[in-house]
């Protein structure tokens, strides 16, 4: 654990994460996801219930109204009678969303004071000042204006400090007590329901209606949804301000049509026209400021549909995930499986996060979770790389010497498991050795010497590599190899066979070319056994070597050293022929070697089936039936069998062997008790 920076690191970012989003540190990438959440829950969600609320409606001034009006901007005196005619017509308050902290060039402010005095129910725009995040002063409408109507502030703050997006109205305690020191929105709302606001904790208080709000005293808007073709609020549930600017030459039906859309509402009233640049970013796209409002106002009335889930509540996502990561770091080691999991894991997260902001309107940050997810993913996994790296970076040194290159990248490619260490496990080890190495050596210099040995080893290493085999090490003109390590391998007997085999023919095949050089042709004796093995790194303080001990190594070896009694240029045990289906051999002896008292059967591999011929086929056959003669004690009949074969291959010294054993016996018979078994006294 001590060396797991990456969990270390995972710790660190699931933990930042939680104060991140407490605080809102990365707002803009946290805006992104409520602008997503919300569509889907515009698209998901129900249409009745995210509705703007009935009790507000927008009076706009757009560009279809200034072209009828044939000026601009909108006189004060045109506010003051539109205010006068929405009053008659019954709106419960008016919000009037046109900042006029000036006093009017042509003298208007008291024919529009007047007006806004005479209504009673109106809002004017204030606006708050910000120095550093925190409350300066608020700035209010012209003197005359301000005690002639309510006033409230309508500038909302963006969450990022890179760009706008208007997506929360927030409260401000310390300015409550100022006066104008609501938001616009929530001043409005309580005109409506004939109440004062106040705070109580995080709750926004309306009379009897209680409207939660986040730990930073922030309201979600609850954006509607708008009428297919529509791209603004003013489209749908609008009204152009051309409609109330002189209702006196309306007959009753217009008055009361006028009426029926205003009457006992929150009528806000605003510009939507281009010109006028009043328009935001939001969690829908762009959207005016008056619409804004009125949406403000809708998701007060309605008890606020969209509410933070909590500091406490919002934790549990983190810590969630982060132990989520933590379990799949630690007790997952595939990285596909890994990466399926982490992905379904930020899937889940992400959709069950939507679900409750789309179905039950429960925010919960979604992008610092997630953002943590994928960083300490990717620490995961950089980790691991370098872990890989450094494994076939070791593999390459530790096994480049012993193993072809081919299967050093097989290694690497397949991330199959190996260990340096001891391992006991079935394998197959090789022994060859130069015979008459002293006699061929004698009379070359060192340098020539250093180059027969050059021409004979390069050759033979191929060959063994080329059947995925190990080289252990050279021993003069000796070779050590194994297969079955560092890479599992469950034809490690075959493959050992065959590059014995592989061997004698490479030999054969050097014999013109040495003889060339003016060398004395190479004889080879080769000896394998199959059994189980400690291979690893062994060694001293001093030098390591990847090798293989125990004692089937030792029979090996010795295996290899009777070679040159039998007259043969490759024997292997019985335990390395039954591990080679197919594989057809001479039955040599069943001896005992030196240090061992178990007897051993030795096989001269000919070829695979297929690959010896019938006439060899068939003197196989009398061979056997020679030595089961020999081992009954049929001392004629064996002696008659080995003579046969010796006659017709007299070249091959085990005939010679066996009828020389068969004179012995005859002269002295073995005994009853006799099991066949010849016990070599020497090593060679």
């Amino acid at each position: 654990m001590a060396k797991r920076y990456d969990i270390l690191f995972t710790l660190i970012l699931f933990l930042v994460a939680i104060p991140a989003q407490h605080f809102e540190w990365f707002a803009l990438l946290e805006d992104q996801t409520l602008s997503f959440r919300h569509q889907l829950r515009l698209a998901y969600g129900d249409a009745k219930k995210l509705a703007v609320s009935p009790e507000v409606v927008v009076v706009n001034t757009d560009e279809a109204f200034f072209k009828a009006y044939k000026s601009f901007p909108l006189r004060r005196t045109d506010i003051g009678t539109m205010v006068t005619n929405l009053k008659a017509l019954g709106a419960k308050v008016i919000a009037v969303d046109m900042l006029m902290d000036f006093p009017s060039s042509y003298n208007e402010d008291p024919a529009l004071a007047k007006a806004l005095s005479d209504a009673g129910n109106t809002v004017l725009v204030a606006q708050g000042e910000f120095r550093d995040g925190k409350f300066a002063k608020i700035n209010y409408p012209t003197t005359l204006l301000d005690q002639a109507s309510a006033s409230a502030y309508t500038n909302i703050q963006s969450n990022s400090k890179l760009i706008t997006s208007l997506s929360r109205l927030r409260v401000f305690p310390e300015m409550t007590a100022e006066k104008g020191g609501w938001p616009f929105a929530v001043k409005a709302a309580a005109m409506y329901l004939g109440v004062e606001p106040r705070l109580d904790g995080t709750t926004l208080v309306l009379g009897e209606l209680r409207v939660p709000l986040n730990h930073e005293h922030k309201l979600y808007i609850d954006f509607p949804p708008l009428p297919t073709g529509t791209r603004f609020l003013s489209q749908s549930a609008g009204l152009s301000a051309l409609e109330f600017l002189d209702i006196s030459g309306l007959d009753e039906r217009e008055l009361a049509e006028l009426e029926y859309w205003v009457k006992d509402k929150i009528v806000v009233l605003g510009d939507t026209s281009e010109v006028s640049h009043d328009w935001f970013d939001t969690p829908v796209g762009m959207v005016y400021g008056v619409e804004i409002i009125a949406d403000s106002i809708s998701s007060i009335l309605k008890g606020a549909p969209l509410r933070g889930a909590g500091p406490v509540m919002d934790s549990v996502a983190p810590v969630v995930l982060l132990l989520a990561m933590l379990l799949l770091s630690l007790y997952l080691t595939r990285p596909l499986l890994r990466g399926m999991f982490v992905v379904a894991l930020g899937v889940g997260f992400i959709v069950s996060a939507s679900a409750l902001y789309v179905h039950l309107g429960v925010v919960i940050s979604m992008s610092y979770g997630v953002l943590a997810l994928v960083l300490s993913y990717l620490l995961v996994e950089f980790r691991q790389y370098l872990i890989e790296r450094n494994q076939k970076q070791q593999i390459a040194k530790t096994f480049g010497q012993y193993i072809p290159p081919e299967l050093v990248a097989e290694m690497n490619k397949t991330g199959q498991q190996v260990t340096v260490g001891g391992e006991s496990r079935e394998m197959t080890v090789l022994f060859s050795d130069v015979r008459g190495f002293t006699t061929i050596s004698e009379g070359l210099a060192p340098q020539q010497l250093t180059v027969l040995m050059n021409a004979f080893l390069s050759p033979m290493t191929h060959v063994i590599h080329d059947f995925r085999g190990t080289i252990d090490k050279y021993m003069g003109d000796a070779i050590m190899a194994f297969w079955g390590a560092p890479l599992h391998d469950p034809d490690h007997a075959r493959h050992a066979v065959q590059a014995a085999l592989g061997m004698v023919k490479k030999m054969e095949e050097l014999k013109d070319d040495f003889v060339a050089r003016g060398w004395k042709p190479i004889k080879v004796g080769i000896g394998l056994n199959t059994g189980i093995m400690n291979v690893g790194n062994m060694g001293s303080d001093f030098r390591m070597a990847y090798t293989v001990l125990g004692d089937a190594v030792n029979l090996g070896s010795r295996v290899e050293s009777l070679t040159k009694q039998y007259g043969v240029n490759m024997m292997v045990t019985e335990y390395t022929q039954a591990a080679v289906p197919g594989l057809i051999s001479r039955e040599i002896d069943l001896v005992r070697v030196k240090g061992k008292d178990t007897p051993v059967r030795l096989y001269e591999p000919l070829g695979f089936e297929g690959e010896v011929d019938a006439e060899t086929v068939a003197r196989l056959s009398q061979h056997l039936a020679a030595l089961a003669m020999f081992r009954e004690q049929k001392w004629d009949a064996a002696r008659m069998a080995f003579q046969e074969l010796h006659n017709s291959d007299p070249e091959r010294v085990i005939y010679k062997i066996y009828l020389g054993r068969i004179e012995h016996f005859m002269e002295e018979p073995p005994g009853t008790d006799w099991d066949g078994v010849y016990t070599h006294k020497e090593k060679s």
